[in-house]
C-alpha cells in the first residue's frame, strides 16, 4: 500500500509547531528540576552525577591540552559517545550542566519529528500527527529528556534507524534513508551492545521480510539496500566494527550465564521485581517461559504492586495508566497494520518485538526497562496510533501522469477481474 507523500504547508505548520511546544514543554520542565532541587534531593537517577563527574574530568583535560588525567572509565567512543559530548559541551560553556540540559531537551524534541516522518511514509497525515503527539508527550520520553543522561540521546539515534527502516521499505528520500547508517553510528556510540545486536536484526529483518511478505516494492527495496551497504560498509570499518561486538556487554550477549547472573545482580532495589529465587533463563522450559512472561509484563507495566513504598513506584502510576489504555490500540493497530501496511512495517516489528523480547529476558529490575524500553516505545506508539480510529481505511494514492490518482483504481485496471489484490 502506498500512501501519498504530498505534505501540505498546513502539514508542515502543525509538525512544527508541536515540534517548538514539546520543546517548550522540556525546557519547563528542566528548568524546575534544576532550579528546584528535587532530582538531587530524590536521586532521580544517579547516572547523571556520573556523567558529571567524567565531563568535568574531560572538560579539564581539553583546558589543559592533556596536563590533567584522562577518565580511565572512558575508553574509546564505542559506549561512551555521550561522555565525549558532555565533556564538550563543559569545554564550550565552563562546566555549565544547563548547556547539556538544553542539549538533551534538543534531542528528545528531535525524536518528535522522526517519529512523524516516520509515521508518515506508512499512514495519512492525521493518523502521522496522533503518533507525533504521543510520542512528545509519552512520560519518560519526556521526563528523561530533562535530565543530563544518554536516554534522550540514545532514544533519537534508535528513531533515526526506524525512521531509515521505514524510508527503505517505503521508496522514501534518500536523506531520511541516510538516517539509519547515521543512527546506527550513534547507537554504538550510546548503547554499544544495541548496536551489536542491530547490526544482525536489522538485515535479518530485511531477509525475513522479502521471504515471507508480498509487494510491488521488493525490487526497490533491495535496490536501497544494496547501495546503503555500499555506503555502510566503509563508515563502519572506520569506527571499528568489530568493537562494537566486542566492547562491553556486546561481547556477552549470547552468554547464557552471563544473562542470569545479571538477572540476580539487577534484582534489588525499589525496582526489583522478584522478592524470592529468580527464575533462570534456559535452564528448563517452565522457568525461561515464567521468566520471560514477567520481564514482559514489567516491560510494559513497569510497577511492582508489592513495592508501592517507593517515590519511584508512584512516579510510574501515570505512565501505567496510559500504556494499559494504548494496549487495546495497540492490538487493533497491529491486526491493521498486518491488513494495510505488512511490508512497510515488518521490519519495525521484527526489531522492536526482539528487543522487547531480548531486555525482558535480561532485566529483574522495572527502573531500567522503564529507561530501555524507550528504544522500541515509539514503534509501540505508532502501533497504538493506527489502532486508535475506530473507523480506518486510510487513504490509498499513487503518483501517476503528473497527478495522483486512487491507487485501487490504478491496480484494477492492471488485474484481471477475479485475481485477488495483495498490497
Amino acid at each position: 500500500m502506498e500512501i501519498s507523500q504530498k505534505i501540505s504547508r498546513g502539514e508542515r505548520r502543525k509538525v512544527l509547531g508541536l515540534f517548538w511546544t514539546g520543546f517548550t514543554v522540556r525546557v519547563s520542565l528542566l528548568l524546575l528540576l534544576h532550579f528546584s532541587g528535587v532530582e538531587r534531593s530524590l536521586r532521580l537517577t544517579k547516572d547523571a552525577f556520573l556523567y558529571d563527574s567524567l565531563g568535568r574530568q574531560i572538560a579539564d583535560y581539553y583546558r589543559s591540552s592533556g596536563k590533567t588525567a584522562w577518565p580511565s572509565r572512558v575508553t574509546g567512543v564505542i559506549d561512551h559517545l555521550y561522555e565525549h559530548v558532555v565533556g564538550i559541551i563543559y569545554y564550550m560553556s565552563g562546566d555549565s550542566m544547563m548547556a547539556v540540559r538544553l542539549i538533551n531537551a534538543l534531542a528528545g524534541s528531535l525524536v518528535i519529528l522522526c517519529v512523524w516522518r516516520m509515521a508518515r511514509y506508512i499512514t495519512d497525515p492525521k493518523t502521522a500527527l496522533r503518533c507525533a503527539t504521543w510520542a512528545c508527550y509519552f512520560p519518560t520520553q519526556l521526563y528523561y529528556s530533562c535530565l543530563p543522561v544518554r536516554d534522550s540521546h540514545s532514544t533519537l539515534a534508535m528513531a533515526m534507524i526506524f525512521l531509515g527502516m521505514t524510508a527503505i521499505a517505503s521508496g522514501g528520500r534518500g536523506r531520511h534513508v541516510a538516517a539509519l547508517p547515521i543512527g546506527l553510528v550513534l547507537t554504538a556510540g550510546y548503547r554499544g551492545y544495541v548496536a551489536g545486536v542491530l547490526l544482525f536484526l536489522v538485515p535479518a529483518s530485511w531477509l525475513v521480510s522479502f521471504l515471507v511478505v508480498k509487494s510491488r516494492n521488493k525490487s526497490k527495496f533491495v535496490q536501497r539496500i544494496v547501495v546503503l551497504s555500499f555506503l555502510f560498509v566503509p563508515i563502519m570499518a572506520s569506527v571499528g566494527v568489530e568493537k562494537v561486538f566486542t566492547t562491553g556487554k556486546a561481547a556477552q550477549m549470547t552468554d547464557l550465564d552471563y544473562w542470569n547472573s545479571t538477572r540476580v545482580k539487577m534484582n534489588r532495589g525499589s525496582g526489583a521485581v522478584y522478592n524470592s529465587d529468580i527464575p533462570e533463563i534456559g535452564k528448563n522450559v517452565v522457568d525461561t517461559v515464567t521468566g520471560v512472561a514477567i520481564g514482559i509484563y514489567f516491560f510494559f507495566v513497569s510497577l511492582n504492586p508489592s513495592e508501592m513504598d517507593s517515590v519511584r513506584q508512584w512516579m510510574a502510576i501515570p505512565e501505567v495508566a496510559i500504556v494499559l489504555y494504548m494496549i487495546p490500540k495497540m492490538y487493533r493497530g497491529f491486526r491493521r497494520i498486518l491488513k494495510y501496511h505488512r511490508f512497510q512495517c515488518f521490519s519495525l516489528l521484527f526489531v522492536a518485538f526482539a528487543i522487547t523480547f531480548a531486555y525482558s529476558s535480561v532485566t529483574t529490575n522495572a527502573g531500567p526497562l522503564m529507561r530501555w524500553r524507550l528504544q522500541v516505545a515509539n514503534v509501540y506508539i505508532l502501533i497504538a496510533a493506527i489502532g486508535y480510529a475506530k473507523n480506518y481505511t486510510p487513504e490509498l494514492l499513487r503518483k501517476s501522469a503528473g497527478r495522483v490518482q486512487p491507487a485501487e483504481q490504478h491496480w484494477q485496471a492492471l488485474t484481471p477481474a477475479g485475481t485477488e489484490v495483495r498490497t
